[in-house]
């Protein structure tokens, strides 16, 4: 546009003239060749690292290639060309100097273009990328909450299953303790059920064995005589050489109850046991079905123990 100003026609007279329409053509077409050069040199400035890092050097560079000598350069290329083409000699006009001085203002101005470009650039890529991490880390924070929910609810299930499992663990163990005991409570019972004792009837002495026997007991003078009482599920009576209730009770502790003083009632002998107004009732198995009665603390805990083998029927 400077073209159109320096000349000695006015204004629009200048702009109307083709010679000089020409040659503000001429000097764009220039201008666009001389960018191309300027953005490719500082095209590869930018990709050196170094330079990148220590941009006085950088810049010092960049004003010799693209001022000083692009300057120098672009100006012999001028005064050829229009040598050339238009028969004119610059270096004999005077306005030359002024547009070169433009033209070269010009090339500083496209510098700092680029620069404040760049500029730009770097900080609409720092706004973008920071939204773009924003977004991520946002979507990050939600899939770490949601982990963290899952890994919650994992946890809670697994602490639950592992509650479960010891809980089940507990009750295996008790159960096989349980199970222990009443299996050696049932060993003990079938040995004591396997033994014999013997037993003086009248003049015979027999052996009998002990699921055959209803109960021991003490009658009046028995202590004198060291003898114990006993009697048969079929109705006979009889007495052993054991000094004492006690003895057999040690003998056959499964077995036996003691359901008073003078009293041992053989297990499974028992028919049932009930009560009967005031009395509490054992009834017997046998061919008499003998009905004895017994104390209040015998008869519960004679049920007590009934129970009990009664939840062991049950395991």
């Amino acid at each position: 546009m400077v073209t159109f100003y320096t000349t000695e026609e006015s204004l629009f007279s200048s702009i109307t003239m083709k010679k000089h329409g020409l040659i503000f053509l001429f000097s764009l077409v220039l201008m666009l060749l001389a960018i191309v050069p300027v953005a490719f040199v500082i095209y590869k400035l930018d990709s050196y690292k170094f330079l990148g890092q220590n941009e006085i050097i950088r810049y010092l560079i960049q004003f010799a290639l693209l001022v000083l000598v692009l300057g120098a350069v672009a100006l012999r290329i001028v005064y050829k060309v229009y040598l050339v083409v238009f028969g004119q000699d610059l270096q004999k006009g005077d306005y030359f100097e002024r547009d070169f001085v433009v033209v070269m203002f010009c090339f500083i101005m496209v510098q700092f273009y680029y620069a404040f470009r760049k500029e730009r650039k770097i900080n609409n890529y720092k706004k973008k990328r920071v939204k773009v991490m924003q977004k991520w880390l946002l979507q990050k924070d939600e899939q770490i909450r949601a982990e963290e929910k899952k890994s919650n609810e994992l946890r809670r299930h697994y602490e639950h299953e592992l509650n479960e499992l010891r809980n089940r663990k507990q009750r295996l163990r008790a159960n096989h303790d349980r199970l222990s005991s009443d299996e050696n409570r049932l060993k003990a019972c079938l040995k004591e059920a396997t033994e014999q004792v013997e037993v003086m009837i009248g003049a015979i002495n027999e052996w009998v064995r002990i699921p055959q026997i209803a109960y021991f007991h003490l009658k009046e003078g028995s202590a004198k005589s060291k003898l114990v009482d006993v009697r048969l599920l079929d109705g006979r009576e009889g007495t052993v050489d054991i000094d004492s209730l006690a003895k057999i009770e040690k003998l056959w502790p499964n077995l036996f109850f003691r359901a008073g003083r003078g009293l041992l009632i053989q297990q499974l002998a028992i028919k049932d046991q009930y009560k009967e107004g005031n009395d509490y009732i054992v009834q017997l198995l046998g061919i008499d079905q003998e009905q004895l009665k017994v104390p209040a603390e015998a008869y519960d805990r004679l049920l007590k123990i009934r129970e009990e083998w009664a939840l062991v029927n049950e395991r």
